[in-house]
């Protein structure tokens, strides 16, 4: 059975995550954390991002966690058109399409705004070596400068478009759907460490692929939740009861 979406499902899933995203869109905007973060990582002696090419930034984090994303994707998809010919995933079905979709279109409208917007990364900012001046999101940007395609964070969109597993499964198998969304939160938050520590992204990139990654398949949810329901062809029929030959006497002895 669905779980009813009133007011509380509201509060839980609409005004609390934004709330906290607004809190930290602020903090970040009001204060130098992204550029106290930033300078973590770079080198100012040797004027580098020393894990900009790293192993465990660029190898495995960025490069293997962008195909992780995609073999989640191309599984989730594979699921639901395998769930046509073999039973057992037929209860996982429009889950799994879900999933799959929610992921595309999370990671594909990030894309989208990284080119719109064009804003910097941090290795393009005159601070760490670049030649474009720092600005805050809210100021405009520099507009002597080529556009940049930093903003949103693109990578850490692929591990928060794993938040979309939640509500694929939270009306019917709940601790499937807690596991999708601790995974999307860590997963995102793994690859928006790496992509800080490369110099890809501030710290305010990721709260913002964060959110579009939550509302997303929150609304999307709204509309398709109907199909998320295990097919009644699942349900266990009745047992038929037995049935009992009745002869007369004249059939007996004939």
């Amino acid at each position: 059975m669905h779980a009813k979406l009133d007011g509380k499902f509201w509060v839980r899933h609409l005004a609390v995550p934004f709330f906290l995203f607004f809190a930290a869109a602020i903090f970040c905007e009001v204060t130098d954390v992204d550029l106290v973060l930033a300078d973590r990582f770079f080198d100012f002696s040797a004027g580098v991002w020393p894990a900009r090419h790293s192993f465990w930034a660029e190898w495995l984090i960025h490069q293997r966690g962008k195909e992780l994303i995609i073999l989640i994707t191309a599984g989730s998809f594979a699921g639901w058109l395998a769930s046509w010919r073999w039973q057992c995933l037929r209860r996982d079905r429009w889950s799994l399409l879900f999933l799959a979709l929610v992921i595309v279109l999370s990671t594909t409208s990030v894309a989208l705004m990284k080119k719109g917007i064009g804003r910097h990364c941090p290795w393009d900012v005159t601070r760490y070596g670049g030649s474009v001046p720092y600005t805050r999101l809210t100021e405009p940007p520099p507009q002597a400068c080529a556009p940049g395609n930093c903003f949103p964070a693109g990578h850490a969109s692929g591990g928060f478009a794993l938040f979309a597993g939640y509500f694929a499964w939270r009306d019917r198998r709940r601790r499937l759907a807690l596991s999708s969304l601790a995974a999307g939160g860590v997963l995102g938050s793994i690859y928006a460490y790496g992509q800080m520590a490369r110099g890809a992204h501030f710290l305010s990139h990721n709260f913002y692929s964060a959110i579009i990654c939550w509302l997303i398949p929150l609304f999307l949810y709204l509309p398709y939740r109907y199909l998320l329901r295990a097919p009644r062809a699942e349900a266990p029929l009745p047992a038929a009861p037995p049935v009992v030959a009745k002869y007369s006497r004249g059939s007996e002895e004939g």
